[in-house]
């Protein structure tokens, strides 16, 4: 019998069960790969992480993803929140200033950046107004800004989807979609990811789209996630608003993709609708709870758009499971 600490660790959100929720296990070697199936489905979170001992001496961890149903090549929202739960555990030597580290995936080594800057002693608070308060190698306290993940879109292509019937599947006018005048496309990052642009925040936040035909459709297009925004965002600060569709991989709502915001955030580069630089993307389906991901993409290469995503997370849950002869037990 063994026992295992799970923590429910909140991405893109310094609030507690708002942001997108992960399951991430941070002591994960020993598991088998049916073990991580089994657990995931236990913890009934859209995503679960694993931590485990890393491939090479170049990185700090290894880390698998999991779904109720698949296991993903790679999680964006899902590795932010393995890393700050190895932060919380104290595993990772970080420093004021930007620690860079790297996590082995199933599509390579993934490089991530930790920026610290120093405590202000003014204030003995663990959250700051848009930090969490850690502390660091040499036993001083700092400001966790943000986990930032390198990322690239290299790999574009036009989707050849005919917009009405895209349309008619998500419950909203053709014009909504055409009146953008930007076109469908298909970027992949791990998962192949279908861009949709729409004119109105209030149509999105109100999308109720047949997700059995939409899986119907993505699996006729081999797409693993649709990726709807609108340049009409909920926050001032805020350069778009944005959902995430994906049936075909057991997720019906993502409400807080990574992979798909940096996606939309490189497709809104390449048809110079902004210039590189950073930018804010809110996504989910709730005013009040909306994840808020930070976005800095660089300038172009060639067909290669560099980028980083990411934000902050908190810990909202901790609970132990039992694991003993295939059988989960959550205590």
């Amino acid at each position: 019998m063994r026992s295992i600490e799970v923590k429910k660790i909140d991405v893109f959100t310094m609030k507690p069960f708002c942001g997108n929720p992960a399951g991430i296990i941070t002591m994960g070697d020993g598991l088998t790969t049916e073990d991580m199936h089994r657990i995931a489905a236990e913890l009934n979170l859209a995503e679960c992480a694993f931590v485990m001992s890393p491939n090479s001496s170049k990185s700090a961890f290894r880390v698998r993803f999991f779904t109720q149903c698949v296991e993903l090549d790679l999680s964006s929202h899902a590795l932010i929140a393995a890393c700050f739960g190895v932060i919380e555990d104290r595993r990772l030597p970080l420093h004021h200033g930007i620690t860079s580290i790297q996590f082995d995936t199933r599509i390579g080594s993934v490089p991530l950046d930790i920026y610290i800057d120093v405590k202000d002693e003014s204030t003995d608070n663990i959250m700051s107004t848009d930090g969490v308060h850690i502390t660091c190698a040499d036993g001083n306290s700092g400001i966790l800004r943000r986990m930032m993940i390198h990322q690239k879109r290299d790999n574009i292509q036009r989707a050849d989807i005919p917009v009405p019937d895209l349309a008619n599947i998500l419950g909203v006018d053709k014009q909504e979609i055409l009146g953008t005048g930007l076109p469908l496309e298909i970027l992949t990052y791990g998962l192949r990811q279908l861009v949709i642009p729409m004119m109105h925040q209030e149509i999105l936040l109100n999308l109720k789209p047949d997700l059995i035909k939409l899986n119907l459709l993505n699996q006729q297009y081999d797409i693993q996630t649709n990726d709807i925004f609108t340049l009409e965002p909920v926050s001032q600060d805020a350069t778009a608003f944005s959902r995430t569709f994906s049936p075909s991989i057991g997720l019906w709502e993502d409400v807080g993709s990574g992979s798909g915001t940096g996606s939309i955030a490189a497709y809104l580069i390449r048809h110079a609708v902004l210039v590189p630089g950073p930018m804010i993307i809110e996504q989910g389906n709730e005013r009040d709870r909306l994840a808020r991901i930070f976005i800095e993409v660089g300038e172009p290469q060639g067909l290669n758009i560099p980028l980083t995503v990411g934000g902050l997370a908190v810990t909202s849950i901790v609970q132990n499971l039992k694991y003993d002869a295939g059988t989960v037990t959550m205590l």
